[in-house]
């Protein structure tokens, strides 16, 4: 089985982000340390950067801004309701929160 790694600063960042709020609890994803929210992933690092489930439009919007890049991971195979944010963390900590607001109504519907 393989080993997944990431940056340790990156996943501080992640906690700092969201380790204390009420509805998003830590998991995995790609062996890849994140946080889910009713057991759906809404955050969670890959590679060099963090991935934020913020939905098709919202993702659409985000795209080419401030450290935000389409989330493929895999060639050719772009996940539309995701953004890969590699950069400025601290200033986009409302899209943590965006993110867990948009799995959470995804979940409760």
């Amino acid at each position: 089985m393989p080993t997944f790694q990431s940056e340790p600063a990156l996943e501080r960042i992640l906690d700092q982000m969201l380790a204390d709020h009420p509805i998003a609890k830590a998991g995995k994803m790609f062996g890849y340390h994140g946080y889910k929210v009713n057991g759906k992933l809404a955050a969670g690092l890959y590679d060099d950067g963090i991935v934020l489930k913020v939905g098709p439009k919202r993702a659409g919007e985000l795209i080419g801004k401030d450290g935000f890049q389409r989330f493929e991971p895999m060639a050719g195979r772009v996940w539309k309701d995701w953004v890969l944010l590699t950069g400025n963390f601290e200033q986009h900590k409302s899209i943590f929160e965006e993110a867990v607001q948009y799995v959470l109504e995804e979940t409760s519907a």
